[in-house]
């Protein structure tokens, strides 16, 4: 039974957080909180909800969306200028350019592909440096202000500052602001001095959305693919094909080669990855039982697409003006034309809509549209638009395409122009995208995250920050599905994972590490953010979060102190905090005392106690070194006198305390100290040392130390007798467990 926290009533925020899918951008405040419940729709709309709902009839719980919803960005390679490019794709607004790889390293990004947190990863054709290849992964952010370095507000300011709708980018100055770019043009300088980032990181990219740099086996890499743990496939063109880290970006696996693929790659439902090869094979290959097999030519040759509905797999050939579809095993299913002789990058959408890019060819200025049944709709003319090299399909269910030629890309609304084939629109262009000179777009790969969403993975995220309220906060639990509503059906799983951090906007240098259901961890700072992952069976089935509970990690136990002045046979004088437990601040002051009992009189002047405790609210705040109770007790003057014996003592103190040390164990300490001590008028040197002296009346103890593992008490002065006893100047420190947790300590969590 942990001890009482204080409850936290929550209510709804101003702003609540749309889900990051969503093109309109709000920004939610942290909830406040040392110890919070998630459990009703209010609750669970104040965090971040991403392809997770809690719609009616199942309100008051999360569970995944029958379809996800991904990014709302389309990002473009534009090749020649080695850079990377990302639009917003309700808007058109360009978000920002990155360069692909650092100063002195093989750039011409020609893939990109994007994984389940919204990151980009694009791979460098032009590297094969050293017999390697690289890929790098560009963050995102959503939300904040642009600002200058000194966070002032500036439209054009190189910076952007929190808080934020959402933000996997890394503050790597610690500064508490984010370098990154502000859009088309604006690419920040990566001058990797000294070849610090040849061998892979991104030490000296400035701009902050850089995340991953990484050296791969396949050269001249072209191939990447995210599965379904959101790591990522590379393959180049020696056909070597690695698996890396989503969350570091180091080796997986082993380098494996059949011979084939290394261009453009997917993942599909079974953790099938497929790597096609100009004119040559395609690879298929299962990473679980380590196996592949090249399929000939006649599969295909270059850009491959997946039916998101039933998993099969298209693939284009250059030449020959066919499209091919395959089942998940390979097989061929058909062989379809698809509206002009060449081809290069293939998309299918939700609605059994086939969209092929009609190859970079000078002049070229179409999209083959078909249906997943081999019908031929139409061709999509692009007004503008010259060298149509790849397409995707963005979370509106609009189709991009990248035109080489023309620098520019545009989006095609598949529900518009006219009707075609099978009685369905043909589709036509709705906005235009300029990406300046020399951009080169080639991009034919999954550059909208539409293959990952809406096939490879099916996972959803909620994700919620928390203020602690103070620095250096030890948050220690998070505790799910206490209530009947929470299942975690066979083959479908729901993790924890969490980070800290003393200021908002350093949560996104951190990393999150994983929790487990109500075990207690220990994670610093003012601000936790906590991110759920549900992930579903191969079936579909959906896992149910019912409840969250984000606890502050409490101590186990607190201080007791306690200080007297005088104790003569139970009568008590200047005694702070008489309770003892807990310990609190606490003063206690008698001017002059003169008592009687039995055969002694007791005379003394300026009678003081004292109490303190740091901190003064234990249970608010981690523990840390220095925190501790300490007790004094202190007497000006004192006469005692008897039958045949009369001591005078001068001032007198007593100290003890308890405090914690840098390794967070409890320390005791107690001293006293006699100024003076006449006994029948013979001076009798004390200081501070243990003493005892015998007394025709009994004895008398000075400077007396008990401790124990627990606890210590200091008395300066003690006078036994047979009738009477007196204590001059006592203190007291302890560490006392809180109830159900047996050896509790406050200096422990």
């Amino acid at each position: 039974m942990r001890h009482p926290r204080r409850r936290v009533a929550i209510a709804a925020v101003g702003a609540l957080l749309l889900p990051v899918c969503l093109s309109a951008t709000a920004v939610a405040a942290p909830v406040t909180g040392e110890d919070v419940l998630y459990t009703l729709d209010v609750d669970f709309e104040q965090g971040v909800l991403q392809d997770v709902n809690h719609d009616s009839p199942n309100d008051d719980q999360l569970q995944l969306n029958r379809q996800s919803v991904f990014f709302p960005y389309v990002n473009v390679a534009a090749s020649a200028r080695g850079t990377m490019i990302r639009i917003d794709v309700d808007t058109g607004e360009i978000i920002g350019e990155w360069l692909s790889a650092p100063d002195g390293r093989g750039r011409n990004p020609s893939r990109t592909t994007v994984d389940k947190l919204g990151n980009t990863w694009l791979s460098n054709r032009n590297e094969a440096g050293g017999g390697q290849g690289s890929v790098t992964r560009v963050g995102v952010i959503r939300g904040g202000t642009r600002v200058d370095s000194g966070g002032t507000p500036d439209p054009a300011g190189d910076y952007l500052q929190g808080p934020f709708a959402y933000n996997t980018c890394q503050d790597r100055d610690g500064d508490g602001l984010f370098a990154t770019s502000r859009g088309l043009g604006d690419i920040r300088p990566w001058v990797n001095t000294g070849g610090v980032d040849d061998d892979g990181g991104v030490e000296t990219a400035a701009d902050e959305c850089l995340i991953t740099y990484s050296r791969v086996a396949g050269t001249n890499t072209r191939t990447v693919a995210v599965d379904a743990n959101n790591d990522l496939w590379t393959g180049g063109s020696n056909t070597q094909h690695q698996k890396i880290s989503g969350v570091d970006g180091s080796p997986l696996s082993t380098p494996v080669s059949f011979g084939c693929g290394g261009y453009g790659g997917l993942v599909d439902q079974a953790g099938t990855l497929w790597s096609a090869r100009y004119g040559a094979n395609l690879l298929r290959y299962e990473p679980g039982a380590g196996t592949g097999a090249c399929l000939n030519t006649a599969h295909g040759d270059y850009g491959l697409g997946m039916d998101p509905r039933t998993g099969e797999i298209w693939h284009t050939s250059v030449n020959g003006g066919v499209v091919v579809k395959l089942d998940p095993a390979g097989n061929i299913l058909g062989t379809f034309p698809h509206g002009n002789a060449r081809s290069q990058g293939v998309a299918v959408d939700n609605d059994g809509n086939v969209w092929v890019a009609h190859s970079l060819d000078a002049g070229t200025t179409t999209v083959g549209h078909l249906r997943t049944d081999g019908t031929y709709v139409g061709n999509v003319t692009l007004p503008g638009g010259d060298g149509p090299t790849g397409v995707a399909v963005d979370t509106n269910g609009k189709v991009w395409v990248a035109n080489i030629n023309s620098n520019n890309a545009q989006r095609i609304d598949p529900d518009a122009g006219p009707i075609g084939g099978g009685g369905f629109p043909v589709g036509a262009v709705d906005l235009t995208v300029d990406l300046g000179a020399g951009a080169g777009p080639y991009n034919y790969s999954d550059m909208t995250g539409s293959v990952l969403g809406e096939i490879t993975a099916p996972v959803g995220t909620w994700s919620v920050v928390q203020d602690g309220g103070v620095a250096g906060q030890t948050w220690g639990t998070v505790t799910w599905n206490t209530e009947p509503q929470g299942s975690v059906p066979p083959g479908t799983s729901i993790t924890f994972e969490a980070r800290a951090s003393d200021t908002e906007a350093g949560l996104a240098g951190e990393a999150f590490a994983p929790v487990s259901n109500g075990t207690e961890f220990a994670l610093v700072g003012r601000y936790i953010e906590v991110r759920a992952t549900l992930t579903a069976a191969p079936s579909g089935t959906s896992p149910v979060l019912s409840d969250v509970r984000i606890t502050t990690s409490e101590r186990t136990g607190v201080f007791s102190c306690q200080a007297t002045a005088l104790n003569l046979a139970g009568v008590i004088l200047a005694r702070a905090n008489p309770p003892d437990v807990p310990c609190v601040d606490d003063f206690a002051q008698v001017a002059n005392v003169n008592l009687p009992a039995g055969i002694l009189n007791v005379q003394a002047g300026a009678l003081t106690a004292r109490t303190d405790q740091t901190p003064d609210d234990l249970l608010a705040l981690p523990p840390a070194p220095g925190d501790g109770a300490v007790s004094t007790a202190r007497v000006e003057h004192t006469r005692i006198t008897a039958l045949l014996v009369n001591v005078e003592v001068g001032v007198i103190q007593a100290n003890a305390s308890v405090t914690c040390d840098a390794s967070l164990n409890p320390v005791f300490a107690g001293s006293s100290q006699i100024a003076s001590l006449r006994i029948n008028g013979v001076n009798v040197a004390v200081g501070s040392a243990p003493l005892t002296i015998p007394l025709v009346i009994g004895s008398l103890r000075l400077n007396s130390t008990t401790t124990t593992a627990t606890s210590v008490t200091q008395q300066a002065l003690v006078l036994d007798t047979p009738l009477t006893d007196v204590v001059l100047g006592e203190a007291r420190a302890n560490v006392e467990a809180l109830p159900g947790e047996p050896g509790g300590s406050p200096c422990r969590v």
